[in-house]
């Protein structure tokens, strides 16, 4: 069997940049000096699929150019993902991701996505350079990525491997890029299929087992990417990759000192079983409305059905009116609630600009 088949199916991150995706590294002597109408400047990251560089087009100014390597092209599985990224991507809404410029899938050559260029670092890199975000700043990148979850979710896609070296810090908010893993929601498959994708200290449960995935495991891996941004560490912890498997599907996750209301949501978004998370809806309501009561952000049928009347039935067992949709910003803290787990790891493709490998 190739060697190469499961190259990038469970991944630690290659980051090559540095602090800001302006300074990109030099470029390599066998690297590309163009590729179709965009001059190629300088490398922006690198993963298991390829190599993202920093290019200016004719007429688009600096973009992000996504390469696949020679030998991965080879293989049909992964070609399939290249042209499956590039179809996802240009389902999702342009605020949350890195738009889709052009796609070029030579038969014979390098098939290269070119996508606009991202002025930021990765969260995995602001945090290694920087250290642990503030508390605002934590709202901030909470709320934006729960919110590109909610249209990412709305495209009818699970993204499948967010994780910290997927989110881009731009100057007006974070994006989640490298659409590689995701799925459409219809074509997901019916069963298990035991095969693990994705970054593993951020993995749900149901995904670190093999199991079909949903939209709920974007939302586990929302909670760890929140603990990650907010205490620097993984939430269950180091290792080898069997070992972090074995922590998320068994361990409880470390939440470190976030605020409480915050570790609440988190806490609720961590939860094993996936149909008692929060949908991405629901996580954005509660961050951006957090006087609302724990009860908004429950999703299993035994926790939001009203209580079976007795003998007297009283108004205080009758179901809740629905809430109308939130149309409020982060607020500072002044909430309430308790603390609790999830959890963080790295990633599986590029890291700057543009979508990873």
């Amino acid at each position: 069997m190739d060697t190469r088949e499961n190259i990038d199916e469970v991944t630690e991150p290659r980051e090559t940049t540095s602090g800001l995706s302006t300074r990109a590294d030099p470029l390599h002597p066998g690297d590309p000096r163009e590729l179709g109408d965009y001059r190629i400047l300088g490398r922006l990251g690198e993963g298991g699929m390829g190599t993202v560089f920093l290019g200016r087009g004719r007429d688009t100014g600096l973009v992000a150019v996504k390469v696949i390597r020679a030998d991965v092209a080879r293989i049909p599985r992964y070609r399939d993902r290249f042209r499956r990224e590039a179809a996802v991507a240009r389902r999702v809404a342009r605020f949350c991701t890195a738009e889709v410029l052009d796609v070029v899938d030579p038969p014979d050559g390098q098939p290269y996505l070119v996508t606009e260029f991202v002025d930021g670092p990765t969260l995995a890199r602001a945090v290694a350079n920087h250290g642990p975000l503030g508390s605002a700043d934590l709202e901030r990148v909470a709320v934006s990525v729960a919110a590109a979850l909610t249209a990412i979710h709305g495209a009818g896609l699970v993204h499948r491997d967010l994780s910290p070296s997927n989110v881009l810090l731009s100057p007006l908010g974070a994006r989640v890029i490298d659409f590689g893993l995701a799925r459409v929601t219809d074509e997901a498959p019916s069963g298990p299929s035991g095969r693990v994708t994705g970054t593993p200290a951020f993995m749900s449960p149901e995904q670190a087992r093999g199991e079909t995935v949903t939209s709920a495991a974007d939302i586990f891996s929302w909670g760890g990417l929140v603990i990650f941004a907010g205490s620097g560490r993984k939430p269950f912890g180091d290792g080898p990759t069997s070992a972090q498997l074995r922590r998320v599907q068994q361990a409880d996750p470390t939440l470190g000192d976030l605020d409480p209301a915050l570790a609440a949501v988190v806490r609720a978004a961590m939860r094993r079983e996936p149909a008692r998370r929060p949908t991405a809806e629901e996580l954005l309501r509660r961050l951006v409305r957090p006087g609302d009561a724990a009860q908004t952000i429950v999703t299993s049928p035994l926790d939001i059905l009203p209580p079976r009347p007795g003998p007297s039935t009283s108004s205080a067992t009758s179901p809740a009116a629905p809430r109308t949709p939130p149309t409020g910003t982060v607020s500072p803290r002044s909430r309430p609630a308790p603390a609790a787990a999830a959890s963080v790891s790295s990633t599986s493709g590029p890291v700057p600009a543009a979508s990873a490998a």
